[in-house]
């Protein structure tokens, strides 16, 4: 049997993109010239492949079954052929990343100049992160790699570790427990929740679990930007990422509002941010070279700091650092 490796190249993007015409763009070719591959693979695997859906294509079970090794390949054949020189300043490659919200308003602007003056011709995109929908991208092959805190991973996943932060406590400044918090008037009071995934708990709601205590949680929001707003306008308390408070935006609001940081009135664990990837890019130079980059610009470097839980307004910032967990 003769196998045209062009038709894979189609089925591959057809399964990436979840639609003919974003497929046909991906790969440069007409719509018509991306359908006729597609009847080609069927009549070929003797299965339909896709079934079309309001939106686009679904995968049948047998190209579910036969997308791992699939993917994987094909991944294998770029690498293999792939100049062992990797040269920044000519590639074109486009890079696909998520990015956990307590850390996009830090990073993502600097990965963008950065890899625009280091590699002109490249192309990044961002997606929206949560745990969850990046480690499923990065399996699927929609996402090349991702940072984030990720509990647990597959085997056929790589990680590095980038940094350590810890979770504190935000509240205005005119608030009854601005002077001192315990676990009980913590617990008592009502809370902003941030959790990109719309989900009703978070990492503290688990901390506190282990005590058999739970918080009023009265607004849940995506984005800790959005939490640190409500606060500062209301007598809610909300939770974030220390680090989080000394980005430009975050830390701007906290010096302009002069909302109070503390620390949480029980122990909790460190959260550890981490760069994923999956096997298939792993030896490839571009890839391998962008998440050096990503690895730069995240981690942080020895001797600096991230926002210390002690700032009380915009007289009192100051700034610790934690060195990153490697």
């Amino acid at each position: 049997m003769r196998l045209d490796l062009n038709l894979l190249v189609v089925i591959e993007a057809i399964m990436l993109e979840r639609n003919v015409t974003r497929a046909a763009a991906s790969l440069s070719m007409s719509q018509p010239a991306v359908s006729n591959a597609l009847r080609r693979a069927r009549r070929l695997t003797q299965d339909q492949l896709f079934l079309k859906v309001a939106d686009g294509v679904q995968p049948t079970s047998r190209m579910l079954a036969i997308w791992p090794d699939l993917h994987r390949s094909l991944a294998v054949i770029r690498a293999s052929i792939a100049p062992e020189r990797f040269d920044p300043r000519t590639d074109s490659t486009g890079f696909r990343i998520a990015v956990t919200d307590s850390l996009a308003a830090e990073v993502v602007r600097d990965i963008a100049l950065k890899l625009r003056d280091m590699s002109p011709h490249a192309r990044v995109a961002f997606s929206p992160h949560t745990n969850a929908s990046s480690l499923e991208a990065i399996e699927r092959g929609t996402l090349d790699c991702a940072v984030g805190m990720f509990p647990s991973l597959p085997r056929d996943i790589h990680v590095q570790g980038l940094r350590t932060d810890r979770y504190v406590c935000v509240m205005q400044s005119g608030h009854t427990l601005a002077a001192e918090i315990d676990l009980d008037q913590f617990v008592a009071a009502s809370h902003v929740l941030v959790t990109p995934s719309g989900m009703d708990l978070g990492v503290v709601d688990g901390w506190l679990s282990l005590r058999g205590r739970t918080r009023t949680i009265t607004v849940v929001v995506n984005h800790f930007a959005d939490a640190l707003r409500i606060v500062a306008e209301s007598d809610l308390l909300t939770c974030v990422p220390s680090g989080f408070l000394g980005s430009g935006d975050a830390r701007a609001l906290v010096e302009k509002q002069g909302l109070v940081i503390r620390e949480l009135p029980f122990e909790t664990e460190k959260l550890i941010y981490k760069l994923i990837w999956h096997e298939r890019l792993h030896i490839h130079p571009a890839h391998q070279w962008f998440r050096s980059l990503v690895v730069g610009t995240c981690a942080i470097p020895e001797g600096t700091t991230m926002a210390d839980t002690a700032l009380q307004g915009p007289d009192e910032a100051r700034y610790s650092r934690t060195p990153p967990h490697l």
